[in-house]
């Protein structure tokens, strides 16, 4: 155990920066695309404890916190959907949609799922947002084994973990740091971030 142990932290540290890489990439192939009220939204959007869930379950237009840049981006915000991520109450869900199909999805905790999806996933980025995270980056050990599974150093305050799922990219982001906690679980087509800035340079 303690060899592995040690192993364990070279591989870390070796990647260890404001950016830090565990070099293993877990594939999946993309979600169907199917058609619903009229935009493009994959058969299973959201990651609830391994069951299937879609659109077709939520009312989009009691839902619609703004369209943007004549309609070519439309975000949804869903209120206590009452679903859960890995046993934990899922506060709200917010929809980007980018010209009409559905590019990212975001979901509100109120508890940390770090350790689960390290589990689920296996290798990930991390990126610090704080000077203490970024100095512990380089000080303590990230990741331990506790009963054969691997858990996040309780002592990151304000990070981003990141997987690249063929795909998409799922994130989640932590911030401890402020009074009031942020707990948020991310899935994002890759293009988004691209496909959102060149619609906006157009406006």
């Amino acid at each position: 155990m303690g060899r592995a142990i040690l192993a364990l932290t070279t591989v870390v540290a070796a990647f260890v920066s404001c950016d830090k890489s565990v070099e293993k990439e877990k594939t999946s192939l993309p979600p169907p695309v199917v058609k619903n009220n009229d935009k493009n939204v994959p058969e299973r959007f959201l990651r609830i404890d391994g069951q299937a869930d879609t659109l077709r379950n939520y009312e989009l237009g009691k839902n619609l916190y703004g369209k943007f840049f004549q309609a070519r981006a439309e975000f949804y915000i869903i209120e206590n959907p009452n679903k859960t991520i890995y046993n934990r109450p899922v506060k709200s869900i917010t929809l980007y949609f980018l010209d009409g199909t559905l590019a990212k999805t975001k979901y509100e905790l109120d508890e940390d799922i770090s350790d689960d999806l390290i589990h689920s996933y296996g290798a990930f980025t991390i990126k610090g947002y704080d000077t203490l995270t970024r100095k512990l980056f380089k000080t303590e050990q990230i990741l331990f084994v506790k009963n054969d599974k691997k858990i996040l150093n309780k002592k990151l305050t304000n990070y981003e973990l990141k997987w690249d799922l063929n795909s998409k990219f799922v994130y989640t982001r932590v911030d401890r740091s402020a009074s009031r906690k942020r707990f948020e679980y991310i899935e994002a087509l890759k293009h988004y971030d691209l496909q959102f800035r060149r619609i906006e340079r157009m406006f």
